[in-house]
This record gives structure tokens, C-alpha cells and sequence, in this order.
């Protein structure tokens, strides 16, 4: 073997590895989720709305929040959790219908239409919650709250939940 042969070899080798390391990965990750949720991604989280982590916001004000978080807990908490697994069902359903071998088009648009339902009415809830809590912040806890709800972390993503006072308890699942 002649020396740029060799150095080709060992740089296909290399390429090699790390595809497979690559590809190793991406299937250990996704089996992870999908041992854990049960999906391909993971259910949203009660109290928390798209870009918005109520909770998150809750738990960077620590200690002052526990009051508040209890306080919404016991007047909105039933509401927040059924909204919340109304919700979550009827993204199940939409999620059963599309992974049939046939679809029935009526029937997707139906559940749809359900799903959209649902989203808007666990939006209100959280939107009357917002006001409830938002209201009851001094305004230097009101930018810290908004600031942590609203951050994301590397890459732009959501970053996980803060550890916090929980407002309706584990995520049903």
C-alpha cells in the first residue's frame, strides 16, 4: 500500500466512525423518549403554554412564589388539569388517527377541530391564571418572573422546567 492510499483509507475509517457514532446516538436517544413517553415527544407539561413557562417563572422567585403557587394551585389547579388532559387527549386522538393505515378525512378534521378546541380553552385558563398571579407581583418580581418564563436555553430551545412549586402536581401520563 502506498502512503496516500493509506492516509485515505484511515480518513474513510475515521468518517466511518463518526457517522456511526452519529447514527448510534440518534437511535439511543430516540428509543430513550419513546421508552419514557411513550411517543416521539414528549407531552407538554401542565402549566406550561408554547414559548411561555409559567411554572419556570413561579420557581425564580423561590421562596416568595410558594404562597402564590399554593394559592393557584387551590383555586385553579381541577380546572388547570382538566383543561390541561382534555388537551393532551385530544392530541392523542389526532395522534392515533394520523398513525392509522387508512384516514378517514372527515373524521381527522373533526378531531382537529377538537384539538383546536381544546388548545384554546386551556389557553384561556392559563391566560386567567397569568392575570390572577401577575397582578399579585411587585413589579421587580414581575420582570424577574417574565424574564425566567420566557427564556430559552442553547440552541434557542425551550429549557427544561425549573424545579419549583408545582402548580397542579406531575404531569398525568
Amino acid at each position: 500500500m502506498t502512503m496516500p492510499s493509506t492516509r485515505k483509507l484511515a480518513i474513510a475509517l475515521a468518517v466511518s466512525i463518526g457517522l456511526n457514532l452519529f447514527l448510534g446516538g440518534a437511535i439511543a436517544s430516540a428509543w430513550l423518549v419513546k421508552r419514557q413517553y411513550g411517543g416521539l415527544r414528549p407531552p407538554p407539561q401542565a402549566g406550561m403554554a408554547g414559548d411561555f413557562d409559567f411554572r419556570g417563572g413561579l420557581a425564580a422567585l423561590g421562596g416568595e412564589a410558594r404562597p402564590l403557587a399554593r394559592e393557584i394551585r387551590r383555586e385553579h389547579g381541577p380546572r388547570l388539569r382538566e383543561a390541561g388532559k382534555a388537551m393532551q387527549d385530544a392530541r392523542r386522538e389526532v395522534g392515533r388517527m394520523l398513525r392509522a393505515d387508512a384516514i378517514d378525512p372527515v373524521a381527522l378534521d373533526k378531531a382537529l377541530s377538537d384539538l383546536r378546541e381544546r388548545a384554546d380553552e386551556a389557553q384561556a385558563v392559563m391566560h386567567e391564571v397569568l392575570m390572577e398571579a401577575i397582578t399579585k407581583l411587585t413589579p421587580d418580581q414581575r420582570r424577574k418572573f417574565l424574564e425566567a418564563a420566557t427564556r430559552r436555553g442553547p440552541g434557542g430551545d425551550r429549557r427544561p422546567p425549573a424545579s419549583g412549586p408545582p402548580l397542579g402536581g406531575p404531569p398525568e401520563g
